[in-house]
């Protein structure tokens, strides 16, 4: 599962912050995450709600005896 959240919504936690200024690749826009995710995931299902919540998810090698 993957949730992409606007800063207007929730403030990333100072980790992930700290971690990303040190990093010098470009960062990546939300709906670029997820396409990605989506092109690496062939059964994924995206959605998007609004201009500030992006999520996708995939039940992709999920055990059929034990369901997530």
């Amino acid at each position: 599962m993957l949730g992409v959240f606007s800063s207007s919504i929730v403030s990333p936690p100072e980790e992930l912050v700290a971690a990303g200024s040190r990093t010098p690749s470009p960062k990546s826009s939300a709906k670029a995450l997820v396409n990605k995710f989506v092109s690496n995931n062939a059964s994924a299902v995206a959605m998007q709600i609004g201009d500030d919540v992006q999520l996708a998810y995939t039940h992709q090698n999920e055990s059929l005896t034990q369901p997530r």
